[in-house]
């Protein structure tokens, strides 16, 4: 689903660059990114986190090409609950841990994907 995945990962302030490739790497059901995993843009943005049906749902990070971050609670791709970094601090709360425990999961499902590639690259 690489041809839409740039309209899912799409904000609506982001200008989405045709030629921005996607690289994505984590958990998937039913061909869909769903569970943890970090994708990752030529363009320069990325998310770990937390994913639904191929969107941003529940805790994650969302780093932007200049810089700032975005971070906290997702649903169907949209920030619910939490802040945007370098512009308003997030308060350290539950949210906070519950983001980094969700970017700590999406790591982890990024490696574990890698490895698996790997096992089947080599067979």
């Amino acid at each position: 689903s690489l041809g839409d995945a740039d309209a899912d990962l799409a904000i609506a302030d982001d200008v989405v660059d045709a030629t921005a490739t996607e690289i994505y790497c984590g958990e998937w059901k039913n061909d869909k990114r769903t569970g943890f995993g970090v994708s990752r843009r030529s363009d320069g943005l990325h998310y770990e986190g937390e994913w639904l049906g191929n969107k941003r749902h529940g805790y994650g990070c969302t780093t932007f090409p200049d810089g700032t971050k975005e971070e906290g609670k997702y649903k169907q791709n949209v920030l619910v609950s939490g802040k945007r970094k370098n512009l308003i601090p997030l308060r350290a709360s539950k949210i906070r841990e519950k983001v980094d425990r969700a970017v700590e999961g999406a790591q982890k499902a990024a490696d574990i994907a890698r490895q698996k590639a790997e096992i089947a690259s080599s067979r």
